[in-house]
Formats: C-alpha cells, structure tokens, sequence
C-alpha cells in the first residue's frame, strides 16, 4: 500500500457540488430556474468565472440546461426514461419481477421504519390526506392505484434521506403499471386499505417497528398478487397454444 496524496478540490467542483446537492435534495426541482449568475456568484461567494464553470460540470453531466437568452435551469432525465425501454420484460418475466420485488420489499420496509422516526406532522397530514383519498377512490380502480403510488412515494419522502427517495423510484417505477392491474383482483382494494391503514396508524405513532412489521406485510400481499397474476398469464398463454 502506498501513500495517495490528496487532492484539494478546486472552488469551481465545491461549487458545482453544492449546487448538486441542492437539487437532490429538491431546494430546487426540475424545471425550476437556477438565480441569475450575479446573484448566485454572489450567494456562494464566488467569482462569476467560477460560478460559469461549475454550471458547465453540471450541464455536462445532465443536471442543468443552459438556454441562452433565458437562463439556466434544473433539468435531469426521469428514471423512468432509462427504465421504461426494460418494462415490457420485466413484466412477462417472473424471476426478473420477483427480484426486483424482493429489492422493492427491503427498501420500503426501511422507509417505512425510517418514516415514523423523522416524518414531520405536516408529512404526517399528507399521508393522511392521501389514505382518506384512497378510501374515497375505491370505486375507482385507477385512481386508487395512483394514490396508492403517491401514498408510499410519501413515505420515502419522509425519511429525509435522499439517496433512500432515488432507490426507490429507481426501484418502484416497474411496479406503477402492474399496480394498475393489482387492484383488479378480487379484494385487492379493500386489502389495500386495510394495510394502508396498518401502515398509517403505526407512523402516525411513531412506532418504527410496527410500521416496518406493516409494510413487510403489506409487501408480502402484494407479492403473493404478483405471483397469481403470473401464473394466470402463464396459464392463459398455455391455452391460447395448446392444439
């Protein structure tokens, strides 16, 4: 083992790191426009040059868009983007889906732990508000489906841990068409509320391992739903083939 010397950052890489870290932490989102040059060289205490280079790094690894004439601002590909070209096989391909739903099972199960611990009262009334709109779209599979989406992405924001909220939108965002043909099964939405309302009681609480024990078993109903809707397509196809 030998000696690596350290390099010091350039105030340029500080910068563009700062600025990193605030969109991901979501101080700024997408599409929103970054403060003009003088003013945000200004707030960081730096040199416009230094600023313009920093903004350069950024552009160059796809966080920023510079238009010329209108300013800079916040862009970055969805995941979806990267992942949508894999959703047709993923969903025919049962070891593929069971992989990412045991992946999917292990981070929410954490957020929801994590959840109950830091969530603010205003995260609290937001979970709140979405499980009272779940229950008033149950007769409206498709609205339900989306509000249950928005309900878990709720959960990962309340961690307060940013690399938390990307793995699992990089993970969840298979499951946002198949959750659509989840609820179609029988019983599928009032189970859905049931849990939904496990899951709820024990963050509204504060009760980190209750509401870890909820979502495992949330996650565990919804794995079972996979695998029946699997095997029906199987069978069907089976059929259709048959002589």
């Amino acid at each position: 083992m030998t000696i690596q010397r350290i390099e010091r950052k350039k105030i340029w890489q500080e910068v563009a790191d700062k600025i990193q870290s605030l969109i991901i932490s979501g101080y700024w989102k997408k599409g929103d426009r970054l403060p003009g040059e003088i003013q945000l060289a200004k707030e960081f205490g730096v040199s416009r040059s230094t600023l313009r280079e920093a903004i350069r790094q950024l552009s160059s690894m796809g966080l920023v868009q510079v238009r010329h004439g209108e300013g800079t601002f916040v862009w970055y590909p969805d995941v979806e983007e990267f992942l949508n070209p894999l959703m047709p096989r993923l969903m025919t391909d049962r070891e593929d889906v069971t992989a990412i739903m045991e992946a999917r099972s292990m981070v929410e199960v954490e957020t929801a732990r994590l959840a109950a611990q830091r969530r603010s009262q205003g995260e609290l009334e937001r979970l709140q508000e979405y499980y009272q709109k779940m229950v008033a779209a149950a007769d409206d599979r498709k609205r339900f489906a989306k509000t249950d989406h928005t309900f878990h992405k709720q959960i990962a924001l309340s961690t307060h841990n940013p690399v938390i909220i990307k793995i699992y939108e990089a993970v969840e965002v298979f499951f946002v068409s198949q959750q659509l043909q989840i609820v179609d099964y029988q019983g599928a939405v009032q189970r859905g509320i049931s849990d939904h309302a496990e899951i709820l009681e024990a963050i509204a609480a504060g009760d980190h391992l209750e509401a870890a024990r909820a979502m495992r078993s949330h996650m565990k109903h919804t794995q079972r739903a996979i695998a029946e809707s699997h095997e029906r397509l199987v069978g069907r196809e089976a059929g259709e083939t048959a002589p």
